[in-house]
């Protein structure tokens, strides 16, 4: 039996009782293992020195932030060349403090950033959202824009296309509807520029895997966009980087898809330029597959057969800035099939260009035999620079002695003497 001293007396405790068995217990542990208590106590002075430290942390990084956020908001209805009392422009400042709180931004995540953008002006709204842009800050970038949506206040035309391109490169769909929506109610001009932000939309909606709905919102927005010079050539880039990497990507699906978009806007729009693009692409391509759709696009569309005549000679460099000579060659087959003698002179003289510039003898000599048999000969310095070649001389262009360090440098012909 166990007994208990009390005030009033000794107190018996039945050995079997959960009190009387756990106070047994902590009498042997504290005979056993006397350190422990000790070590329990010590645990918790330091769980209480780790809290004092992370308390007084956070209230130094929430008193930098009030700071620098009651510095900001000193000035609301401030223009943009208002200077501060140290001389700087309010610009200047903004990129000086958006520089310096690089570290700082991280701990300071909305919703505590806590910045209300209605006591902004024009200037200062644009310098925050580029700065959040220049570092990558992509959650205060998002606060930012979520407040321009809530008070319907958008930043200049400049920085707010650089604003619409960040978010498609994110695949954030749903902040630019809800820009699109702030666009019509204010009657913005990028509302019928670009078509309620058609071109962003899609390549957002493409990063995010939705080829067939990117494809129809372009569809939807091109007759629209193309009505202006801006429209026209973003919702264009658009669709080229949508074919780029279809083509790249190798999908036969989606391949598919963008020709029945490119055909329907040739049909409602007259337009051949997205089909232009397509066949381009298919064109250069190394797959036997895609190179037999840009033939069937070529023999279908007598207008795409005129683009491509009228545009031989930038086509062809395009080609060979690549390398692809393969495409050159096929390019001048082409022509020569449908009797556009003119493109393909001009591709021939570009290929020779080349050739010669890569010390390739031999293939300088049989663009010079094609050009005889087709009678498309080359021009004079041409055959100069192949004779050069052909006797291993030098090129044919020499400075002429006398030009010193003279910005214009004067070049005479070398003659030849035929002998046949």
């Amino acid at each position: 039996m166990l007994t208990r001293l009390t005030s009033s007396g000794t107190t018996t405790v039945a050995p079997g009782s959960p009190k009387g068995l756990q106070r047994f217990q902590n009498y042997i542990a504290a005979f056993l293992w006397p350190g422990v208590s000790r070590q329990q106590r010590k645990a918790s002075t330091q769980l209480d020195a780790m809290d004092s430290f992370t308390n007084e942390l956070v209230s130094r990084k929430t008193q930098q932030w009030e700071d620098l956020h009651g510095t900001l908001l000193k000035q609301p209805n401030a223009e943009a060349g208002t200077t501060t009392k140290n001389g700087n422009s309010f610009g200047q400042s903004v990129g000086l403090m958006s520089k310096g709180m690089v570290s700082d931004l991280k701990a300071m995540r909305s919703p505590q950033l806590g910045l209300d953008i209605r006591s902004l002006s024009q200037p200062q709204l644009d310098n925050l959202l580029l700065a959040t842009l220049e570092i990558k800050n992509k959650v205060d970038f998002l606060y930012l824009i979520r407040q321009c949506v809530r008070w319907r206040q958008l930043p200049s035309n400049d920085v707010f296309i650089s604003c619409l391109k960040y978010l498609s490169t994110m695949g954030r769909v749903q902040q630019l509807e809800s820009l699109a929506e702030v666009c019509r109610q204010v009657e913005h001009p990028f509302a019928s520029t670009y078509s309620d932000l058609a071109p962003f939309k899609a390549i957002a909606l493409w990063h995010n895997g939705n080829s067939d709905v990117a494809l129809m919102t372009l569809h939807r927005g091109y007759n629209v966009s193309v009505n202006t010079d801006e429209g026209r050539r973003m919702i264009r880039a658009a669709f080229r980087t949508i074919i780029d990497e279809t083509l790249e990507q190798k999908s036969e699906a989606v391949l598919v898809s963008l020709m029945e978009v490119a055909r329907a806007i040739h049909i409602e729009s007259n337009d051949i330029f997205v089909l232009a693009c397509v066949w381009k692409q298919c064109f250069a391509s190394d797959w036997f597959c895609d190179q037999k759709s840009a033939g069937d696009l070529f023999e279908h569309y007598k207008e795409l057969q005129q683009l491509v005549e009228r545009r031989a000679s930038p086509l062809c460099s395009s080609f060979l800035s690549h390398h692809n000579v393969d495409a050159v060659h096929r390019l001048i087959e082409v022509f020569l099939h449908h009797k556009q003698r003119e493109a393909c002179s001009s591709c021939l003289r570009l290929l020779f260009n080349y050739q010669y510039l890569r010390k390739d003898l031999r293939a300088c000599a049989e663009i010079v035999k094609s050009c005889s048999e087709l009678d498309m000969p080359l021009n004079e310095l041409q055959n100069e620079q192949f004779l050069s070649l052909f006797l291993d001389q030098t090129d044919p262009l020499e400075p002429t002695a006398g030009t010193g360090n003279n910005n214009t440098s004067q070049y005479k012909t070398k003659s030849f003497q035929y002998k046949f």
